[in-house]
């Protein structure tokens, strides 16, 4: 196994700059378009192609993240622009639709395909389905352990790459609608608004207030103490958060992690030095970083309560003194930092240091501060001082990214010869180029000598390359002129440069048809409206009574949804479907037991990842459910070529995409829409079900916590999801019970089917 690669953030050409200079190895990156953070600069199809070509001068890889999920009528864009980026050279596309990796694998087949974070992917199975399909990298879900990481690599044969440092989703990522729900901002369209980060209330059984703070703010993870464990568990890649991030950042950071990576590689082991720790907080972190689900995976070392902005670096505390602010610091201000003063509670005022700072001794200084401000500090008392900007540490960044550094070696030899023109080659790894300048005059008193031309062919600023090996065969008595030798040097590099970057570019293997992926090119068959409906339930007594009002109304042609851990409790007919969890990590698919499934007379099972399409695939009818994003023909052709006899369509669609796809689907796959439901805003590893029962939001909404089969936590939307369109362009419609009382079920059904009005808070979503 080679070194780990070291994988940097570039929200725009400056952080990438920024990164390759600081040490990483490869960098990621986002276009205009289908980028999951859609909020950073991101990058022109100019900016794009000028940053494969410099990553790739400098010996270093670019991954371009298409990372969302696409609608159909965008598909012919998004192949335009990996058209775009494959030509150009691209290393990789990272990739979460699964349409788009099935377009890729057909189009551009030799392009390699990274699974994003957003696939969900977080077991052993599921990540051998994607290296099956091709897939050369995975990028795994944040909420797994050292072992788990270490079992999947072990497992699946595919590359791993694994989030080290930065902001941590309090959810499963893919698995998110809380910002899409609640705002119309999708985090699977690169528009998440950070709910998460948001202030709430938490309410027991009987809605009385247990808490209140950012209970769903997680802490940055920082991995550093971990580089040895990770390298040794076998991880290919460790990619660092933060395409919204400035320079400051992706330099402070990437060079951080080049230092610890290389040590262990030369020593087998690291000492970080706390001045580095110190630079990580100060160019962002909430609270004080936490090594996420690595280690220890509890609210308490996740969660920071008291604040979602940047923490910062603690340097001192403040006090009152004669109606002045003193504070104590062994830390030396300078003009433009800024600093912030905090309570405990963590409210805080901000002062930007521009003169208004005096140093009374070596630890005390006084602070110059406006009344305002000032009356505020007072209502604090005293507290801490935190610097959250320094001007002395972006100043020390600025010097540093002015210096170009040297990232190839470059051998020149160089003939000159009486009568001939003279000439160059330049070789770097196993590139070479060859240029040829005027014949060489006839010396009159000073012949040029080898080292005349040394010197010449050693003058390399403002380029990639250092001078290596040099060689030249001078015949005797001859003359160049320097200006002539500068002139060779100076083409034959720029050829060489010229040589390395053409060397990525790629043509395609045949024509794109990116029309015939329109939607108005796709055959259209028009299909009956539904006449079959299911029913999800969570409990016996739910599944009882769906069943006696399906039967006193003879309603036919149903299937219900029954949960896996409700078999072997109670007795259900051999025609019910059983389901499993959204997330099941490799500890809980060994707990399936799928002869037990078999022996109950069970033909069919909903699936929710990946993971489980692989452990019962071959024994059961598969349905696809909601959790694997769908939201294209594509993606609908994909899973139906992996076995799917039914698929659940994302509820991010409007009426129109549902009607795309479902008339272009084929009369052998049923497509399914959900009509009613509590739809289910995050799940996430953490129990906040045992610490309450809701959430309350700003506007006094709230959302019900519940527990998943697995012992997983999901946060249910306030509003329920209710589409009373009898022409809903489906094959089979759902009513979703989770989180119901079993009493509530009869009047939705008749609500429903005798098409009454309702009395409760309801949405028709993206419909």
């Amino acid at each position: 196994m080679g070194r780990v690669e070291l994988l940097s953030p570039a929200g725009g050409f400056e952080e990438l700059i920024a990164a390759i200079q600081s040490g990483a190895d490869a960098v990621y990156i986002g276009a205009k378009e289908f980028s999951a953070r859609s909020y950073a600069k991101n990058f022109s199809e100019d900016e794009l192609i000028r940053a494969i070509d410099y990553c790739h001068e400098r010996g270093k890889r670019i991954y371009l993240a298409i990372n969302t999920l696409i609608y159909d009528e965008e598909i012919e864009r998004a192949l335009r622009l990996l058209e775009l980026a494959y030509k150009e050279g691209i290393d990789a596309a990272i990739v979460q639709d699964l349409g788009l990796v099935d377009i890729i694998k057909r189009e551009f087949a030799d392009l390699p395909i990274h699974a994003s974070t957003q696939m969900t992917i977080h077991s052993t199975p599921g990540a051998n389905v994607l290296f099956q399909l091709g897939v050369k990298r995975v990028v795994l879900a944040r909420e797994l352990g050292i072992d788990e990481i270490k079992n999947i690599k072990k497992g699946s044969g595919i590359e791993v790459e694994v989030f080290v440092h930065g902001a941590l989703c309090i959810s499963y990522s893919g698995q998110c609608l809380f910002s899409s729900i609640l705002f119309k901002r999708s985090g699977n369209r690169g528009q998440c608004a950070q709910p998460c980060r948001l202030y709430y209330k938490l309410l027991d059984k009987d809605k009385n207030v247990t808490d209140e703070s950012y209970v769903l703010s997680p802490k940055d993870i920082c991995l550093l103490e971990y580089v040895p464990d990770l390298i040794r568990a076998g991880v290919d890649s460790f990619k660092i958060e933060g395409r919204l991030k400035d320079k400051y950042y992706v330099h402070t950071v990437t060079s951080i992690y080049r230092k610890y990576i290389d040590m262990y590689y030369e020593k087998g082991r690291i000492e970080i030095d706390r001045e580095d720790k110190n630079k990580l907080f100060l160019v962002f972190n909430r609270g004080n970083f936490s090594s996420g689900y690595f280690e220890n995976p509890s609210y308490e070392n996740l969660i920071f309560r008291l604040a979602p902005n940047n923490t910062g670096l603690l340097i001192g505390s403040f006090y009152f003194k004669d109606g002045r602010v003193f504070v104590k610091t062994s830390y030396d201000f300078t003009n433009g930092d800024i600093i912030a003063f905090r309570n405990h509670k963590f409210e805080e005022v901000l002062l930007e240091v521009s003169g208004n700072v005096a140093k009374k001794n070596a630890s005390i200084f006084e602070v110059d501060i406006d009344p305002k401000r000032k009356e505020a500090l007072r209502n604090f008392s005293q507290g801490k001082v935190f610097l959250v900007k320094s001007k002395k540490l972006e100043d020390e960044i600025d010097r540093v990214l002015k210096r170009e550094k040297k990232f190839r070696q470059v051998d020149f030899e160089v003939t000159i010869k009486r009568g001939e023109s003279i000439k160059a080659v330049a070789r770097a790894d196993h590139f070479e180029a060859f240029a040829t300048g005027p014949v060489p005059q006839q010396a009159q008193s000073k012949p040029t000598t080898y080292k005349n031309v040394l010197d010449s062919f050693s003058k390399l600023g403002g380029t990639v390359f250092e001078p290596g090996e040099f060689k030249a065969d001078i015949d005797h008595n001859l003359f160049v002129r320097v200006s002539d030798l500068n002139l060779l040097r100076k083409e034959v590099i720029e050829k060489l440069s010229e040589t390395i970057v053409l060397s990525f570019k790629r043509d395609l293997q045949k024509p794109l048809e990116v029309f015939s992926y329109s939607p108005e090119i796709q055959a259209c068959k028009k299909k009956t409206l539904p006449e079959k409906f299911s029913f999800v339930v969570d409990s016996y007594l739910q599944y009882r009574k769906v069943k006696e009002f399906l039967n006193l109304h003879r309603i036919e042609n149903c299937d219900i949804y029954i949960p896996y851990t409700l078999i072997f409790e109670h007795e259900f007919s051999e025609d019910d479907i059983v389901y499993f969890d959204r997330v099941t990590h490799d500890s809980d698919l060994e707990k399936v037991d799928v002869e037990a499934l078999k022996k109950r007379g069970f033909k069919r099972v909903l699936i929710r990842n990946l993971g489980q399409y692989q452990l019962l695939k071959g024994h059961f009818d598969l349905y696809f459910d909601y959790s694997f994003n769908v939201v294209n023909s594509f993606a609908v052709n994909f899973a139906k070529n992996l076995g799917a006899k039914r698929i659940c369509l994302s509820c991010e669609l409007s009426k129109k995409q549902l009607e795309r796809i479902w008339e272009r689907s084929s009369d052998d796959l049923e497509i399914e829409v959900i009509v009613f439901w509590r739809i289910p805003l995050m799940i996430n590893k953490l129990k906040f079900f045992e610490k309450g029962s809701y959430l309350q939001d700003r506007k006094g909404e709230l959302l019900k916590l519940i527990s998943t089969q697995t012992l997983k936590n999901e946060i249910l939307n306030p509003a329920i999801l209710y589409i009373d369109d009898k022409a809903v362009p489906a094959d089979v419609i759902r009513f979703d019970f989770t989180g119901f009382c079993a009493d509530e079920i009869t009047d939705v059904l008749e609500n429903y089917f005798e098409s009454k009005s309702v009395n409760f808070k309801f949405t028709k979503g993206y419909y």
